[in-house]
């Protein structure tokens, strides 16, 4: 289950830049989850399932994962990491 390792999961659609309809993922990873000695097996676990879920593939959507801990999202203050109405 991927519920206890996500914060949020922010998300946009559009074209990467090869003009491919894509969807692009900005997830924050609890502190816990972001450990090194983690964060690959999570982000990996995250991605295949969204993947899977989401027929990425079978859509001919390229889908684009990008992690950040909470401390670090809180941190940076980027918009695109922000927690949406």
């Amino acid at each position: 289950m991927l519920v206890p390792d996500i914060v949020r999961i922010n998300f946009e659609v559009g074209f990467d830049a090869m003009g491919f309809a894509s969807i692009f993922f900005n997830i924050v990873l609890t502190d816990e989850a972001s450990r090194p000695q983690r964060l690959r097996h999570v982000a990996q676990k995250i991605a295949l399932t969204l993947m899977n879920h989401l027929h990425t593939d079978e859509n001919g959507v390229h889908a684009y994962f990008n992690f950040r801990s909470q401390s670090e999202a809180a941190r940076i203050h980027d918009p695109a990491w922000a927690a949406m109405p």
